[in-house]
């Protein structure tokens, strides 16, 4: 049986097919590379990995502290931003010096750091101007008298109407 002969057509269809086999792959890459991104911000990721270690043990003492952090924004003659912290017996943590990082999607980076004050115990307020429409992430920290690192951090997302 004689060859057939390479025609144009032929040609087309290799390219087609190289070319989807190239996109799907790229696909496939930007799915994953997507799905597996921590979203973690900080200021030196390098720094962080050499010290991963130590991160990973500060991470482990808080997971057994079992302490919970609720936030969001109440009217108290203003908007006004609340975290509500609780112990693993869910008792309210008092004492404790509250501060939050609010970052921002519009703006890229830390938009303000907000002390808070505790009001009753295990609530602590401080007034916040956020704009409507706006999804923000919070960074809260929790240290207890004297220490020098934060015995509790949490990140929440608010997103306001």
């Amino acid at each position: 049986m004689p060859a057939r002969p390479l025609r144009g057509i032929h040609v087309l269809w290799m390219l087609l097919v190289f070319f989807a086999l190239i996109v799907s792959v790229d696909a496939y890459f930007i799915v994953r590379a997507v799905a597996t991104f921590p979203g973690e911000q900080v200021k030196n990721s390098y720094v962080l990995g050499l010290d991963y270690n130590r991160e990973v043990e500060r991470r482990d003492r808080q997971r057994t502290l079992g302490w919970r952090a609720e936030a969001g924004i109440v009217q108290i003659g203003g908007q006004h931003l609340l975290v509500h912290l609780t112990s693993a017996a869910a008792e309210p943590l008092s004492g404790l010096a509250v501060s939050v990082q609010v970052f921002s999607a519009a703006v890229g980076g830390v938009d303000e750091t907000i002390a808070l004050e505790e009001r009753e115990p295990g609530s602590y307020v401080a007034p916040i101007s956020l704009p409507s429409h706006a999804r923000v992430e919070m960074r809260i920290s929790a240290l207890r008298s004297g220490d020098a690192e934060p015995a509790f951090e949490a990140v929440k997302t608010l997103v306001t109407s």
